[in-house]
């Protein structure tokens, strides 16, 4: 099977009594635009997608008895906590001049695990938790040029 487009969200798609059969996808394969996938019953699933990445629940394709969603899997990050927007203005410039990819969610800044992050932000007291978390937008370096 070859998708070459998203069908839509799970949560908004009319499952119409077809069984779900999860297709893992990996956070670094998230921003692919072509790779092999299987799905938990086995299919093997082609894709070639223009643009855009994966977000879980995407609908990749569907038969006459099961619709193929993608199940993003977790990745470890740092969840930053700011006190105030002074505070999380200073961690975003700081860590954005590292170049790290980051996204925000329910007000807080989130990159991926590194315990050199971790160590800045326990130098500058700035409260964070360390998990593990499927993300709405996978992370991914902007592309600028200096």
């Amino acid at each position: 099977m070859i998708v070459k487009t998203i069908l839509g969200n799970i949560k908004d798609y009319d499952t119409k009594g077809k069984s779900i059969d999860k297709v893992k996808v990996s956070p670094d394969d998230r921003l692919k635009h072509i790779l092999r996938l299987k799905s938990d019953s086995g299919i093997e699933i082609g894709v070639s997608l223009d643009g855009g990445h994966f977000h879980n629940g995407d609908v990749l394709a569907e038969d006459d008895t099961r619709i193929f969603v993608v199940d993003c899997l977790p990745q470890n990050v740092i969840v930053i906590k700011a006190k105030d927007m002074m505070q999380m203005g200073f961690v975003a410039h700081s860590i954005g001049n590292r170049h790290t990819p980051a996204v925000f969610e329910d007000g807080m800044m989130i990159v991926e695990d590194d315990y050199l992050i971790a160590q800045w932000l326990d130098e500058n007291k700035v409260e964070y938790e360390r998990t593990s978390k499927v993300l709405r937008h996978a992370l991914k370096h902007a592309s600028h040029h200096h």
